[in-house]
């Protein structure tokens, strides 16, 4: 399921696909898709499954995370995530967090697919009972989130803070990656419930604890032929996709946020270099007037980048260029909320996917991608780089399906303990 987009729907594509494959920069041609990961590497590729037990947290950022290549871990828990078989007994959940108010995703039809965003809002242990008593119309997926102190979204919504005492906000597995959001994911469904086909902005720690989920992944390398609802942009070489009106660094800060944070960087060393000069002037150094004078332009210059930064969103008229899930507004205030239609969804209705006649007839390019599955048992961890596609189907009857996840924003680094290019993630 999508981590929202705050843009409302772009304009819708033709059926003949996208052909969006360079753009002109400065008289020349470049390819939007500068994907630079692992790819698929032949049509219905089964995805392979490793024991946790033998992935350090190094092995898996040198052979996963920095591959871009996705896995199923199987075997027990690691100890650090070991309290979420908490959550397999409802009872546990309903004590901790029945009188929550949550918004599930209802769907038209047990046919239908989720991914639309017809949300309705009910108490969880009202949800709880449905799901006990074989509802298989309503899914509780990714939550609204309000501001923190900072104005930025916070980590995780009400819900998940009363559980937060069950699970790490950062597992050992994923090293330096830093956390953006963490989810309860939970529904029922005899047949299997499809998310829709979509991809996340970040890169995804995915724990099923009931049930199990089967999924249909395609690499970034593919985003042309996939039909999603918005214009792409830019495929980042680490996978990361932006949208028209949605442009993002690779690591997904929006542009204005990413310059800011630069030229309050660099205005903090300007005033250091001032502060080491007035000294220097006092003790009567040699060359200290001089040194003065530099640091003084020097911060003379950091003060204009800040006025720039902070400038810059307002000469755009259109207002919308911040990244989908960057926009930010006052504190106490609902931020990075759920969206109907949502950018990253594709168009592709999932009852066409396995139907190569009808895609041909509708959405061909689809029939050039490369798609690998992955069943993911209760007890398993999918790890799914940021902006990979999938069509998750759900299955669980009884006690349903339910799940847990950690999304992280994307790295684009190339080392364990830096695993991004810049400090600009706390």
């Amino acid at each position: 399921m999508s981590k929202r987009s705050l843009s409302e729907g772009q304009s819708p594509r033709p059926n003949k696909g996208s052909k969006l494959t360079t753009s002109i920069i400065n008289g020349g041609e470049t390819s939007i898709n500068q994907y630079a990961g692992w790819a698929v590497p032949a049509k219905d590729y089964d995805l392979p499954t490793i024991n946790i037990a033998d992935m350090t947290p190094e092995l898996f950022y040198n052979e996963h995370v920095k591959q871009r290549r996705p896995v199923v871990l199987n075997g027990a828990l690691p100890a650090d995530l070991s309290r979420l078989e908490k959550w397999r007994d409802y009872s546990y959940l309903e004590e901790k967090v029945g009188s929550q108010s949550i918004m599930v995703e209802k769907r038209s039809s047990a046919n239908a697919s989720f991914g639309k965003g017809n949300e309705i809002r009910m108490p969880f242990k009202k949800f709880l009972r449905l799901i006990r008593e074989g509802d298989d119309q309503h899914y509780l997926t990714t939550q609204d989130v309000l501001a923190n102190l900072d104005g930025r979204p916070d980590l995780m919504s009400p819900l998940m803070k009363v559980l937060q005492e069950d699970f790490p906000l950062r597992p050992s597995l994923i090293g330096s990656l830093v956390p953006q959001n963490i989810n309860m994911w939970m529904g029922n469904s005899k047949n299997g419930a499809s998310s829709g086909l979509h991809h996340d902005y970040h890169d995804n720690l995915y724990i099923v604890l009931k049930g199990r989920k089967r999924f249909r992944l395609y690499s970034p390398r593919d985003s042309e032929k996939l039909y999603t609802r918005g214009e792409l942009l830019k495929v980042h070489a680490n996978g990361r996709i932006n949208y028209v009106g949605e442009e993002t660094t690779a690591y997904g800060a929006d542009l204005y946020s990413d310059a800011a944070a630069l030229a309050a960087r660099q205005k903090d060393e300007a005033e250091k270099m001032l502060e080491e000069a007035e000294r220097a002037v006092g003790e009567g150094r040699p060359g200290a007037e001089e040194q003065r004078e530099r640091a003084e332009e020097e911060l003379e210059r950091a003060m204009d980048a800040v006025l720039d930064a902070e400038m810059g969103g307002d000469e755009d008229d259109g207002g919308d260029a911040i990244a989908c899930e960057e926009q930010y507004e006052d504190k106490g205030r609902l931020v990075d909320k759920t969206v109907k239609n949502p950018n990253n969804f594709s168009k592709v209705d999932v009852n066409c996917l396995e139907d190569k006649e009808k895609l041909k007839e509708t959405y061909p390019d689809l029939l050039d991608a490369d798609a690998a599955f992955c069943h993911v048992e209760a007890g398993s961890i999918l790890y799914l780089p940021a902006s990979w596609f999938h069509e998750v189907t759900s299955y669980g009857t009884g006690d349903g399906h339910l799940a847990m996840n950690y999304w992280f924003h994307p790295p684009d680094g190339n080392d364990f303990d830096v695993p991004y290019s810049t400090d600009f993630w706390p």
